[in-house]
This record gives structure tokens, C-alpha cells and sequence, in this order.
């Protein structure tokens, strides 16, 4: 008997993919499964846009080297067991989603400029790919566009100029829903406990195919599988009251969005304020969620060495530009190659983080960079005999640019294609997804009283409102309003009252 290999689909797809093969893989932690028919083969065809020699599957299949070659009864029987969970809870398949976005171009009017047409640039012309499997990174300083571009890959704000697609697709409302999207800021009702804001969560967002109980159990699944268990019935907490931790609150957030099961992840700094061992298991968190056919796409400031190297992609930016883009691995052999290193023990994050702030101290000077700046004395910095910055970057910039003419920019970000816009339409018309508007009233009523228990119906309120009430009916009882002189103390107790 011959197990199927990882990439046998592949070389289905190419050869016309007449065959369907079900793959059911373990995900994150106990094994949130997803049914890889939805990645691969349960589509009728899987154009892929290159040959299967130029893939490379250690990406999606990271431990297919170690893969048992005959699997045992125990875990098969595991298996089936998670699957008929998975079922029974109501996930849908994962559907895999290419992004790809090139030349993305963002500008804002400037404001007080009596010229219509004066315009601020925020990207200049990015382009990116990421598969299904994969965790791209957008990486670079304060102010370099990466919540912008995040933002613009989300459909949350129009598009400039460049081409953004989703399966070789544009944006559509078909795609909204698949789409799921963690704030940096987190926002969550410091009140509730951490299983009653995923259950209302799961209440008003999951569709009406889902019952009651089966919306409830989801709920409580993912809290399994996000690690919430020790925490979930703890309160959120907020500026004035400690809660649960940062990075416990941050999955709380996530775990928002896994509710829905998106195919397509996005996150603005889901490390941001955390120590480094949290947010080390916070991208590793979403490593496994990538791992288990989802596409995340997530902002990093500056990462640690180690959470730098559980990327698979980077996008490095600054000032609005792309100064490299591909494998993380790749990097620092890329900077390198063109006479840029540290001369210093660094941490590769912030090799990277100091050139896209277009600093060069502790660092080797490419010899082009020398040659063409240093006859120039206006682009010196003459106390310190230093470039500036901004020559730094410019050549940065350009060097890349140099790089993307050479490879071409098509072979660069060569999909792997996956044509399943008639899924996506079929799928997204025969679901009916959030919770009627009566649900809704009865949902967010229960969960206000909740939420504000703790302002009305405290012990001090209660006692000053019985306490008011009785001196202002002491003062009202065995009045006289017959005479003016007593209606005019009525009328003076109800505008106390008042």
C-alpha cells in the first residue's frame, strides 16, 4: 500500500486534476482539523502557476520529511474522532486563499495646500505574494505604512492604484466574511469573562445553520485550542481593575476571529506590549493556525531573533517603500550579497529595522553606496562623516528595484493558483450568516445587563437610590395640594426628584 506523498496533489493539478483525494491533517495544539480537500483537491481543478520543482513544499509541509509511512490504528482512530468533533461543531472547510498584491500605491490630500492635486504618498508601488500554509511579515519603523497596507489588504479602505487578489480574484463581498481581522488595540468588554465574550461573540456572528448549542460549543472549542482554559472565566479587566494578562487578552481577540474559521488572517502587531516569551507563543500560536491551510498576514515592530526566524515571508518597508521581499531566511544573505552586514554581534530584526531607518553605523558600507555618495559633500554629514539617512534609503530602494527588473517582478511573485471564485459565490448564497435582528436585541440586552452589572447594581448604588426614594416619600406623604402653598412644595420635592 503506497501513502500518498505531499506533493502527489500537486502533480494531480498539473496533470488536469481529475482526481479528488481527502487529506485530513491535525492543526494547532489537540488538533483543530481541516479537511485539506478544501486546500487541494476537493476543487474540481488547481491551476498552479509553476512547476512542482519550483515549490517549495517544506513551507506548507515543514515535517514531511518525517512523515510516518504507515500510520497506526490508535491514530487513525484519534482522527475520526476529531473529525466527526470538527463536524459536529459546524466548521466549514477551510478555504485556501493566494494573496497577491502588486505595484499598491496609497496616498492622503494634504491638508492647508492650496494645490488640489498635493498629495502625500504612504506605499510606493508594494507587491507581495503569500500562499495557504504560510505567515507573511510586515516589518519596518514607526510610520512605514504597514497598518496601511494591512488595512488596504483587508478591503477596509479603497485602493490607490496596483491590483490586490484573492485567488487571483479581486475583493468582493463573497470574501468579506472569510476575511478575519485582529486590531492592535484591544478591544473587549473589561467586564465579561473570557467565555462569556467568545459566546456572544459566537451567538451574533455564526450563521443560523448552527444551533444554539452547537454555536456554544464552538465557542468552548476554541477557547481549548487557543489554551484559555486556566482563564476563561476570568474577566477581561480593564484600566481600573486587573483582568487576565496582555498576552491572554490578545488571544481573547484572536479567538474572536477564529470563531468564524477565515480563511484569510490579518493582524496589526499582535506583539506589541508583550515580553518576548508571550509573544514568542503568540506567533507560534498563529504559525500553527497558518499550518493548518489559513493564509496570515501580520505587522511586527521589532521582533526577537528567535520569533524572527517563525516567519516565513517578510516584507521589509520603510518611509512607505519595499527594500526587500521573499524568505526570511533569505534576508540577510540578500543584504549581505550586496556588501551590507553587521559588524557587530545583532540581532537580525534589527539589522533590518536599522537599514529600513536608513541607519548604517555598526554596519559594513556597500562599496556602490561609497562610490556614489562620498565625492558629494552636501550628502555628508561632516561632524560625524557619516551618510544620511536619506541616501542610505534612496539606495536601498533602488537596489531592490535593480533586483525586482532582474528576476522579474511575474517570476517573483508567481502564484500558486487556486480557481475557486464559483465556490466561494455558491458557498456565500447558501449560508445565512449573523443572527436575526430579534437574536441580536435579546443578545446584546443580556449581554449590556451583564456588562453594566457592575455599575447599576452594585451594593452602594442599590442603597443610595432605597435611601432617596424614602426621604423624598417622607417629604411627599400627608402633603397638601389644595392649597397653593402645598403645591408649591410638591412642585419644589419633583424637581429634587429630578
Amino acid at each position: 500500500m503506497r501513502i500518498k506523498q505531499p506533493g502527489d496533489e500537486i502533480q494531480e493539478g498539473v496533470h488536469g486534476c481529475e482526481e479528488k483525494t481527502t487529506s485530513e491533517t491535525k492543526s494547532w495544539s489537540t488538533g483543530f482539523l481541516v479537511n485539506m480537500e478544501s486546500t487541494v483537491a476537493e476543487i474540481d481543478c488547481v491551476s498552479i502557476g509553476v512547476s512542482s520543482n519550483d515549490i517549495d513544499l517544506s513551507v506548507l509541509y515543514p515535517d514531511s520529511s518525517s512523515l510516518p509511512i504507515m500510520a497506526s490504528l490508535s491514530e487513525a482512530d484519534d482522527e475520526e474522532s476529531e473529525l466527526h468533533t470538527w463536524k459536529k461543531l459546524g466548521f466549514e472547510p477551510t478555504l485556501p486563499i493566494c494573496l497577491k498584491f502588486e505595484d499598491v500605491t496609497y496616498k492622503v490630500p494634504v491638508k492647508g495646500e492650496k494645490t488640489p492635486d498635493a498629495n502625500k504618498y504612504i506605499l510606493h508601488g508594494i507587491t507581495g505574494l503569500v500562499h495557504p500554509g504560510e505567515v507573511l511579515a510586515l516589518m519596518g519603523p514607526s510610520g512605514g505604512g504597514k497598518t496601511t497596507l494591512l488595512n488596504l489588504l483587508s478591503g477596509r479602505i479603497k485602493l490607490d492604484s496596483g491590483t490586490i487578489t484573492y485567488n487571483n480574484q479581486p475583493y468582493s463581498k463573497s470574501l468579506k466574511w472569510r476575511i478575519g481581522f485582529v486590531l492592535q488595540d484591544d478591544v473587549a468588554f473589561p467586564h465579561l469573562t473570557v467565555k462569556e465574550t467568545l459566546t456572544y461573540a459566537a451567538l451574533l456572528r455564526l450563521p443560523n445553520t448552527l444551533t444554539m448549542q452547537q454555536k456554544k460549543e464552538r465557542a468552548t472549542y476554541v477557547i481549548s485550542e487557543l489554551g484559555l482554559e486556566r482563564c476563561q472565566n476570568t474577566v477581561i479587566g480593564g484600566t481600573f481593575f486587573r483582568g487576565i494578562s496582555g498576552g491572554e487578552r490578545k488571544r481573547v481577540c484572536i479567538a474572536n476571529e477564529i470563531l468564524l474559521n477565515p480563511s484569510l488572517l490579518l493582524l496589526d502587531e499582535p506583539t506589541s506590549g508583550l515580553d518576548s516569551t508571550t509573544a514568542l507563543q503568540i506567533v507560534k500560536m498563529l504559525r500553527n493556525i497558518a499550518r493548518s491551510g489559513k493564509t496570515v498576514v501580520t505587522t511586527i515592530h521589532q521582533p526577537s531573533s528567535r520569533l524572527f526566524s517563525k516567519f516565513d515571508k517578510l516584507i521589509l518597508l520603510g518611509k512607505g517603500s519595499s527594500l526587500y521581499f521573499g524568505k526570511v531566511s533569505d534576508a540577510m544573505l540578500y543584504f549581505s550579497s550586496m556588501g551590507c552586514s553587521p559588524l557587530i554581534a545583532m540581532n537580525p530584526a534589527e539589522f533590518l529595522i536599522d537599514l529600513a531607518n536608513g541607519n548604517i553605523k555598526d554596519k559594513s558600507v556597500p562599496s556602490d553606496l561609497e562610490d556614489k555618495f562620498f565625492p558629494r559633500n552636501n550628502s555628508l554629514d561632516m561632524k560625524h562623516g557619516e551618510l544620511s539617512q536619506v541616501d542610505v534609503h534612496e539606495y536601498l530602494v533602488e537596489a531592490y528595484a535593480v533586483k525586482e527588473a532582474k528576476l522579474g517582478k511575474t517570476k517573483l511573485i508567481k502564484p500558486l493558483l487556486i480557481d475557486a471564485e464559483p465556490r466561494m459565490k455558491a458557498r456565500s448564497s447558501t449560508m445565512e450568516w449573523g443572527a436575526t435582528w430579534w437574536d441580536q436585541f435579546s443578545i446584546l440586552f443580556r449581554r449590556g445587563l451583564k456588562e453594566r452589572r457592575h455599575e447599576y447594581f452594585s451594593c452602594i448604588r442599590i442603597t443610595q437610590v432605597f435611601l432617596t426614594a424614602i426621604v423624598m416619600g417622607l417629604l411627599w406623604w400627608r402633603s397638601d395640594a389644595s392649597s397653593p402653598k402645598g403645591l408649591q412644595d410638591q412642585a419644589t420635592i419633583c424637581y429634587m426628584c429630578l
